[in-house]
C-alpha cells in the first residue's frame, strides 16, 4: 500500500536512520526477480548477513548494492560471491 514517506524521519541532523530507510525504500521488482533469480536474493542477504547498513536491488535487477559502515565489512560481503560477478567497492568523497 502506498504511504506518504516523511524524510525527515529517514534524514536528520546529517544522519541516516537506516532502519526507517529499509522500511520505506524498498524495490518492488524484488519480490518478482527473487522468485526466477534467487541467486540474486542471495547477494542481498549476504551483504546483511556482513553488516550492510542497506541493501537493495537497482531497478529491474541490473545491481545489488550494499551500503557498509566501513570497508572491512563491504570486503567481508564480497568473499562469497562467485568468482565471476562483477563487483566495486567505493569509499566516500568529501
Amino acid at each position: 500500500s502506498m504511504h506518504e514517506i516523511n524524510f525527515n524521519e529517514i534524514f536528520s541532523q546529517n544522519k541516516i536512520d537506516y532502519r526507517k530507510l529499509r522500511e520505506y525504500a524498498t524495490n518492488d521488482f524484488e519480490q518478482i526477480v527473487f522468485i526466477k533469480y534467487p541467486e540474486i536474493e542471495k547477494i542481498k542477504n549476504e551483504f546483511y548477513r556482513n553488516g550492510a547498513l542497506y541493501a537493495s536491488m537497482s531497478g529491474s535487477g541490473s545491481t545489488v548494492f550494499g551500503i557498509f559502515g566501513n570497508e572491512e565489512e563491504a570486503n567481508k560481503s564480497i568473499i562469497n560471491l562467485p568468482k565471476n560477478y562483477f563487483y566495486w567497492i567505493s569509499t566516500p568523497h568529501h
